[in-house]
């Protein structure tokens, strides 16, 4: 089980959100906690900023140099799985397992089949199909796309090809930037798509079907599943709303209080909060 953390987006207004470095440390930390109360093998890939903070937890934790592209929040991903030398499932900071959950499955294991792509994907599809002639694996029209806050390889091989279309998409993006910037003014995260439609469509080409962690049609259905096998994932910007926030500092405070003084330690010896904040 494998988690990657590359702070520098979430400190510099991702979603315009202003600096969540605080709230990203103490949710990475109960994410990783919960899973060591079932797990034994757990490595965490963190960039230097966030090592400061993290460094201590129960589990692997290996600081990692990264590109620091702030519109690439998700490349940390990317650099942790392509370091794998056996099966592994990564799993995102921002989800919390409350039970045992058996991780089993054949080539590859998304958390969900997202259904929409009328909404988050269409647009930009279309736009990256004008500099995809040469990828036969690319789809011009899927329709769908994997929610990949869990998402593992059995097969290695397969990890492999998709690193390639993972580098394939940033190259196109990276190389016409200018012309996806009227993407992101309109508040499409174009890293998403880059894992996780082209994901999707190499899987399509491949004619391979992974396994799906969330049961379900629809996100009530799958977000009930999910309950039943003590899942969570607080994706998105709700993760940052403040009742989210404060539920999460306080459950790491009351389960894993020992982490939870460690962690806060750090952070005031850094300057991120207050030493007595009821002074401030």
């Amino acid at each position: 089980m494998i988690y990657s953390l590359d702070v520098l987006p979430i400190m510099n207004n991702r979603w315009n959100m202003g600096d969540k470095l605080k709230e990203t440390i103490y949710m990475t930390a109960l994410s990783v906690l919960y899973s060591h109360m079932w797990y034994e093998e757990i490595e965490l890939y963190v960039d230097e900023i966030g090592f400061k903070f993290l460094n201590m937890l129960p589990c692997a934790v290996t600081k990692m140099q990264n590109e620091n592209r702030i519109e690439l929040w998700m490349k940390s991903k990317i650099n942790a799985m392509e370091l794998q030398t056996e099966p592994f499932v990564h799993i995102d900071t921002d989800i919390f397992i409350k039970k045992k959950i058996d991780f089993s499955f054949k080539d590859v294991i998304v958390e969900r089949k997202e259904d929409t792509y009328e909404i988050h994907y269409r647009k930009q599809v279309e736009l990256f199909s004008k500099y995809t002639q040469n990828l036969p694996y690319w789809n011009t029209n899927l329709g769908y796309s994997y929610n990949c806050g869990i998402f593992g390889f059995n097969d290695l091989k397969l990890r492999d090809e998709f690193i390639k279309s993972y580098y394939d998409l940033e190259k196109i993006y990276i190389e016409n930037q200018k012309n996806f910037d009227v993407l992101k003014q309109e508040g499409y995260e174009t890293c998403i798509l880059i894992e996780q439609y082209t994901l999707a469509s190499l899987l399509n080409y491949k004619n391979n079907n992974p396994t799906i962690l969330l049961k379900g049609e629809t996100l009530t259905e799958n977000g009930k599943y999910a309950d039943t096998i003590g899942y969570s994932h607080f994706f998105g910007m709700k993760k940052y709303e403040k009742y989210v926030v404060d539920e999460i500092e306080l459950r790491l405070s009351k389960i894993f209080p020992y982490w939870y003084k460690q962690i806060k330690n750090a952070l005031e010896k850094e300057g991120v909060i207050a030493e007595n904040p009821q002074l401030v």
